[in-house]
């Protein structure tokens, strides 16, 4: 049988760093969902790692600011409103190339989204 689960925002997973945050809003541990949704935000000049996800899609939604994605020998930026999906196993950076926080969603098609640092 299929049920609605809410998560309040007092139970989401939040990690906070110096390159700013990410927020876990549906996964399986949190929600018992089969994808993933976080909410990220980066810090002006800052990226996350080098990475790839051996057993998920993602795909990136930019709702505030500017980013480059490096993956596959290539450079896209993306602005507000822009929309990315990386394949599974392809190798990618986020950084944010603008003067603000940049915030964005990035959704696996995996609710355990595995992630392997390059």
């Amino acid at each position: 049988m299929n049920h609605l689960v809410l998560v309040h925002d007092s139970e989401r997973n939040k990690t906070q760093e110096d390159w700013g945050s990410m927020t876990w809003m549906a996964n399986q541990t949190l929600s018992g969902s089969s994808v993933a949704v976080g909410r990220l935000v980066l810090r002006p000049g800052f990226s996350d790692s080098s990475h790839s996800h051996s057993n998920a899609d993602e795909v990136i939604y930019v709702f505030k600011g500017n980013v480059r994605v490096q993956m596959a020998g290539s450079e896209i930026d993306l602005q507000t409103g822009d929309a990315l999906t990386i394949p599974l196993k392809l190798t990618h950076q986020i950084k944010n190339i603008g003067k603000k926080e940049a915030e964005m969603t990035l959704s696996y098609s995996s609710g355990v989204r595995k992630y392997t640092a390059e």
